[in-house]
């Protein structure tokens, strides 16, 4: 299983927020044709649950994508008011 957990920063601003999170990878390109997959946070539920599995943490329902390794992840909150964003911590994938 993914080990995961929501800082309580985290926790409380996804609970405002509709209370669930999407934790995938995303693919990200260098500038000289190198790429690598990071693990991404997206607050609210996945456009199509397969692929997903779904448990909850602490009172926030988590969406993990079935590649994502077994971790650990971190997901925090970054920003101030309106600006704040889900950060996350942990391995990185291959693609």
């Amino acid at each position: 299983m993914t080990a995961i957990t929501l800082t309580d920063a985290a926790r409380e601003w996804l609970a405002g927020q509709g209370g669930e999170v999407v934790l995938r990878w995303s693919t990200r390109h260098g500038c000289c044709g190198g790429q690598a997959a990071v693990p991404v946070a997206e607050r609210g539920a996945p456009r199509r649950a397969d692929g997903y599995t779904e448990r909850e943490i602490e009172g926030i329902r988590v969406h993990v994508a079935g590649d994502l390794g077994p971790g650990p992840y971190r997901i925090d909150v970054e920003g101030l008011f309106r600006w704040r964003r889900l950060v996350v911590e942990g391995e990185m994938g291959r693609r």
